[in-house]
């Protein structure tokens, strides 16, 4: 079960990517369960989850990555549309962008410190006055905007989520909570990476969290849900966006 952690870490990468445009488990109360899944294997649990996350059409994704150039934070709603909304906050909190998909097009805005914090010296200040606090627009073609493209793919993380990590040991763990939904823990280790799970006991027996390190110390720590719920992204008037071929 190793392969969601790698999908919001690379989701992370991505979404740090993209913001150099002008650069050059929790414990919980036991409850009682519907699914079934808590009496299953730790094997057969990991693969009831690969197969209900394969099969979602949305969903939500709060994350935190954590390296040696500090920690990115992701809050994130997609679809197999291709339709995404959310925000992305690289390391050192200084600023956030905004990021509103639709199909092939991308809208992204970088708040003034952001800018600031990606952009070297007096050019910064450039950059501001000429976006003036609007969304930068383009498309999934686009180079500055390809990386972003990647994070909002869906269908990359079902395959991701379904794919079987190999040579992988997993022990089931105790029931808790997340958010107030009840799961079941499983516990990941292999070839120097470990990971905890919290797999729904409702319904679907969806992935709820996912906390690991990998072999270099980078730490993820992901939540998920709303699932197959609509994804309603609000593009910004023409007047609130300028295009990427005017800043070329």
């Amino acid at each position: 079960m190793s392969a969601p952690r790698a999908a919001v870490a690379r989701c992370a990468t991505a979404g740090a990517a993209c913001l150099l445009v002008f650069a050059g488990v929790g414990g919980g109360t036991a409850v009682a369960d519907d699914n079934g899944i808590a009496d299953e294997s730790a094997q057969a649990i990991a693969q009831a989850s690969r197969e209900a996350m394969s099969k979602v059409t949305s969903m939500h994704m709060v994350g935190k990555v954590t390296d040696t150039s500090g920690t990115t934070t992701l809050d994130l709603r997609f679809d197999e549309q291709g339709d995404c909304v959310g925000t992305v906050t690289p390391p050192g909190n200084a600023g956030t962008a905004d990021i509103v998909k639709r199909g092939d097009d991308v809208w992204m805005k970088l708040d003034d410190a952001l800018l600031k914090a990606q952009v070297p010296g007096p050019a910064a200040d450039d950059a501001i006055a000429l976006i003036n606090g609007r969304y930068l627009h383009g498309t999934t073609d686009s180079a500055l905007l390809s990386d972003f493209a990647q994070v909002c793919d869906l269908d990359f993380f079902k395959e991701e989520f379904s794919s079987k990590p190999p040579s992988e040991q997993l022990v089931k763990g105790s029931r808790t909570t997340v958010d107030g939904q009840p799961a079941i823990t499983v516990t990941s280790r292999r070839d120097g990476r470990t990971g905890t799970y919290q797999v729904s006991t409702e319904d679907e027996p969806y992935l709820l969290q996912v906390r690991g390190t990998d072999e270099s110390g980078r730490k993820v720590d992901a939540s998920f849900s709303d699932f197959d719920k609509p994804v309603t992204p609000r593009p910004p008037a023409p007047a609130d966006s300028v295009d990427l071929s005017e800043l070329q």
